[in-house]
C-alpha cells in the first residue's frame, strides 16, 4: 500500500492536475494533455523516482507475499535475504527491472486514461462519472499488464532468488521460464498481474473526484482555499492523489500476494528441472495464461 500510494502522490502531483489541458493540431487532431508541456516529463519522471525511492519496500513486499500460507515468518525471510544478497540487495537486487516496469507502467496509464475514456463513452475524462472514470481506468491497465508482463517476472525471480542463483540479471530469470514453459512462460501469473493493474488503476481514477473533494473541504475548514494560497494547488494534489492510491491498494493487494506466489512456484519449478536436467514441461497456452495458469 505504502509503495502503490507513493507512486500515486508523485505521479498525481505531476500528471493528474496537468490533464486539463489539450493541444489542437489543425482544429482537427487533439493531442492528450499527457503529451503537452511537461505532463510527460513530470509522469516519467515519478515513475523513475519513486520507484528507487520506495524499492526496500517493494523487496519486503515481495518477501512477505511469498511467504503467504507458510510457517515462515517475516523476520526470518528478511535474515535469508540479507545472506543470500547482503544489505546492497534491499536497493539493487531486481531493482532496473522495477524502475522500467513502474517508468512505463505509470507513463502507460496517464497516457491512455484519458484516450480510453472518451473512447469508451465519447466524453472527456473531466466530465466523466466515478463509474465510468473507473471502467475506462482498469480498461486502459490491460495494455499495462501486457507490457510489464515479463518484468514482473524478472523482478520476482530476483527478489526471491535465495542463493543469488541469477546473479541480478533479469533476463536469466525470464529465459529458464521460456526454456522451461515455452514463450508463454515469460507471463506466468498474468491474471493476477493483470487483476492487480487493472483493480487499482479503476479504483484510483474513479475514487480520485471524491478524495479531492474531501481534501477541498479540509483545506477549506483550516481557511487555505485553493485561490487564497499559493502553495495549496500542490500540497492538494499529492494529498488526494495519496489517498486515492492507499485507497485503491486495498483492491490489488490480493491479487499481488495470488501472482508473487503463481510466479515464485514457476520460476522455482524451472530452477529444478534445469538443475536435474530434465526435459521441458509442456508449453503454456495462451488460454492456460488468461486463466493464471504458469505456476508448478
Amino acid at each position: 500500500a505504502m509503495h502503490a500510494a507513493a507512486k500515486a502522490s508523485a505521479t498525481a502531483s505531476g500528471a493528474s492536475g496537468t490533464l486539463t489541458r489539450e493541444l489542437s493540431i489543425g482544429g482537427v487532431i487533439t493531442v492528450p494533455a499527457f503529451l503537452v508541456g511537461s505532463a510527460f516529463a513530470a509522469t516519467f519522471a515519478s515513475g523513475f523516482v519513486t520507484s528507487i525511492a520506495m524499492y526496500p519496500v517493494d523487496v519486503l513486499r515481495a518477501v512477505t507475499m511469498a511467504q503467504a500460507g507458510t510457517n515462515a515468518n517475516l523476520v526470518s525471510s528478511i535474515v535469508c535475504f540479507y545472506k543470500a544478497h547482503g544489505l546492497g540487495g534491499f536497493i539493487k537486487q531486481g531493482a532496473a527491472q522495477e524502475v522500467m516496469r513502474s517508468t512505463l507502467m505509470q507513463s502507460l496509464k496517464f497516457f491512455l486514461f484519458p484516450v480510453f475514456h472518451e473512447a469508451i463513452f465519447d466524453i472527456d475524462e473531466r466530465h466523466g462519472t466515478a463509474a465510468q472514470r473507473a471502467t475506462a481506468g482498469a480498461t486502459c491497465a490491460i495494455v499495462e499488464g501486457v507490457v510489464i508482463g515479463p518484468l514482473e517476472v524478472a523482478k520476482v525471480g530476483l527478489q526471491l532468488d535465495p542463493v543469488n542463483r541469477f546473479k541480478n540479471s533479469g533476463v536469466a530469470v525470464v529465459r529458464m521460464c521460456v526454456r522451461d514453459r515455452g514463450p508463454f512462460g515469460a507471463y506466468t501469473g498474468y491474471l493476477g498481474v493483470q487483476w492487480r493493474q487493472s483493480s487499482w488503476t479503476g479504483a484510483f481514477f474513479g475514487s480520485l473526484r471524491f478524495f479531492e473533494g474531501k481534501v477541498d473541504d479540509s483545506f477549506a475548514l483550516l481557511g487555505l482555499g485553493r485561490k487564497k494560497n499559493g502553495t495549496t494547488p500542490p500540497v492538494h494534489k499529492v494529498l488526494s492523489g495519496f489517498s486515492a492510491g492507499a485507497f485503491a491498494s486495498l483492491f490489488n493487494c490480493p491479487a499481488d500476494v495470488v501472482r508473487t506466489n503463481v510466479q515464485k512456484e514457476a520460476i522455482a519449478a524451472a530452477v529444478c528441472a534445469a538443475t536435474a536436467g530434465t526435459a521441458r514441461r509442456a508449453p503454456l497456452s495462451f488460454n492456460e495464461v488468461c486463466r493464471g495458469w504458469g505456476e508448478a
